[in-house]
């Protein structure tokens, strides 16, 4: 516990508000504790994607080289799909005839019209009814123009678009351009065809390995392997510009033997990567969970700092003031510390902000110091 000099610090509500300080009730736990070890990325195995055109055709350009990493959606192809030429001729033929049918329509609609009005002076109620027939012809005639206008614009949906392929770069419907998009976040392998070459649904374009999710592999010691928890949560950093964030991901395997080369047993967990920022070949820092288990009163790893080599944490010490107070960790993960001796249950702690607090006391030592 701390002693009854430990110095008080003490910081105005407006820097408090600054730096985020934060106050909280902390409770006793357990935490697992976690084994760091370098994690690599690699391709899960048997997630090759064969692609392959749904017409017949020529390559018009090819938008990827093998290596590269594409995004789900991105054009890797585009190619003048003859087919497609022949169902847009069909579309524009289904939609003349409707144009024709509707024009028909119209006419038999004014000539009944008439033959209503003028019926029993110049027209007959035979010719009447014979207008009518034809006026349900005309619309029925209608009915099935826009039944095959339907049908094709189905097939063209159904398929020149899937998951696969799109025609949503053509600039005209009347262009006749297919592309090949990838399926999901994915590394270009091969690529098989080269731009003017003919092309059919028998053709494979090129293979794509599929990373929508990826293994993080670690190679570890046997004795570190015999404690992590198969099933168990791994957690791994990922560091951007915009700072460190978690990646967590499931334990699917433990090696059972180490192999007879490096002496390490490979640890595999598998990580959703649905936007591909995960790259096979990165190394990364990551965390895996082992079965010691450790028991105390658990804080955000935000609220313990170091100074002089021991652990502290700040604790209200009266209005805007407060004091650091020294503890013992046991055991640390996922964003967590346990604290094992220092703390009780219920006291409370600054849990965000001790840095900043710790800044304040340093700055007072030197000052006292001078």
């Amino acid at each position: 516990m701390a002693a009854e000099n430990e110095p008080v610090i003490t910081m105005g509500a407006a820097a408090q508000t600054n730096a985020a300080l934060t106050v909280s009730v902390v409770q006793s736990g357990v935490l697992g504790k976690t084994l760091d070890a370098m994690g690599t990325v690699m391709s899960e195995a048997n997630r090759n994607v064969r692609i392959h055109p749904a017409g017949s055709g020529k390559v018009l350009t090819i938008a990827v080289v093998p290596g590269q990493h594409v995004r789900k959606g991105e054009v890797l192809l585009t190619y003048q799909d003859h087919s497609l030429h022949l169902v847009r001729l069909e579309m524009a033929r289904a939609q003349s005839a409707l144009a024709t049918a509707q024009a028909a329509y119209q006419n038999a609609a004014a000539s009944y019209s008439r033959g209503r009005m003028l019926e029993g002076a110049t027209v007959a109620a035979g010719e009447t009814k014979r207008r009518l027939a034809v006026l349900q012809a005309a619309k029925n005639d209608i009915a099935a123009r826009q039944a095959d206008i339907d049908t094709l614009n189905h097939q063209l949906k159904e398929e020149y678009n899937s998951v696969t392929e799109s025609d949503r770069v053509q600039t005209r419907t009347s262009d006749e351009t297919s592309a090949i998009i990838a399926p999901a976040a994915a590394e270009v392998q091969n690529v098989f065809v080269g731009v003017a070459d003919d092309v059919s649904p028998a053709t494979e374009l090129m293979t794509l390995f599929d990373i929508s999710s990826v293994w993080i592999v670690s190679d570890i010691l046997p004795q570190d392997a015999a404690q992590v928890v198969e099933g168990g949560e791994q957690t791994t950093e990922l560091v951007s510009d915009a700072g460190t964030t978690l990646l967590t991901s499931k334990i699917t395997s433990v090696g059972d033997m180490a192999d007879p080369a490096t002496g390490l047993v490979r640890v595999i967990s598998t990580a959703p990567n649905p936007e591909g920022h995960l790259h096979p070949g990165m190394f990364l820092n990551t965390h895996l969970p082992t079965r010691e288990k450790t028991a105390g009163i658990i804080v955000p790893e935000s609220a313990v700092t170091e100074i002089n080599g021991e652990s502290f944490v700040f604790v209200p010490a009266g209005p805007n003031r407060f004091r650091p107070q020294e503890v013992h960790v046991g055991a640390a993960g996922n964003g967590q510390k346990v604290i094992t001796s220092g703390l009780s249950a219920g006291e409370r702690i600054v849990t965000h902000g001790a840095f900043a607090l710790k800044a304040v006391m340093l700055v007072s030592d030197m000052d006292d110091g001078d």
